[in-house]
């Protein structure tokens, strides 16, 4: 059994592998299967929308530009007040990459290389419920979220705790931690209609390989886990 479907919690598994029946190579990808039993498939019935399947390097890859604006959407959306969410993607060369985000482009999980011509890396979660707006960011020095390179990218974000009136965010790159920040300090869930950003400055452009969304801030056994699990599968190299 794959083991993304044994741990509670799970919103959502998409992995390429198990779709290779389904797509066919350099073909548009309308509808990428959840593996969960949750059915919230990922959708894109736009054919300048749709990511592309590489049967080479067993992803999707994301394309964006004037003719290409690729993102898909959710068949349910989340509402999250914690999460624990599992990219294992390579970026490509473009500066800002969103990655998840709400239908109005105000709650976002996103990738910010501020300087394109290095690897210096802003990582960020931001959200807003109408009224009050909260975002974290951790960043790191060149060449530690690499563009080009095939990475697992985790995030996980403890609830918002009343007690001492913070949320913590912390991100990994594979195995490694690269800081928390306490700084999401709203009871602010976190919204998620789609994978991607139709914007040709803003989207994400690269590869996914798979992806997985829990509802939980994973504790840290379940967490390596799961990163042991997508660094092997996905033959990422540490």
């Amino acid at each position: 059994k794959l083991v993304p479907l044994t741990i509670k919690g799970l919103k959502g598994y998409y992995s390429a592998q198990n779709s290779i029946s389904d797509f066919g190579d350099g073909n548009g990808v309308s509808e990428w299967k959840d593996l969960s039993d949750n059915n919230n498939h990922l959708t894109q019935d736009t054919a300048n929308a749709q990511p592309e399947f590489t049967s080479v390097s067993g992803s999707l890859q994301f394309k964006r530009g004037t003719g290409d604006v690729d993102h898909m959407d959710f068949t349910t959306g989340l509402a999250l007040s914690e999460f624990t969410l599992f990219f294992a993607l390579e970026f490509d060369d473009e500066n800002r990459q969103v990655l998840l985000k709400d239908t109005d482009a105000n709650d976002l999980i996103e990738v910010l290389y501020p300087t394109p011509v290095d690897d210096r890396a802003n990582l960020l979660v931001k959200g807003n419920d109408g009224s009050d707006s909260v975002s974290t960011e951790i960043n790191v020095v060149d060449g530690v979220v690499p563009k080009d390179t095939k990475l697992l990218l985790t995030c996980r974000k403890q609830p918002f705790n009343s007690d001492d009136g913070f949320g913590q965010v912390e991100w990994f790159v594979n195995r490694t931690s690269l800081g928390t920040n306490d700084d999401y300090d709203e009871n602010i869930l976190q919204t998620i209609n789609e994978l991607g950003f139709a914007n040709s400055s803003t989207g994400f452009e690269g590869n996914i390989y798979e992806l997985a969304i829990y509802n939980e801030a994973l504790p840290s056994n379940k967490l390596e886990k799961l990163q042991n699990y997508f660094i092997a599968r996905t033959d990422i190299t540490v």
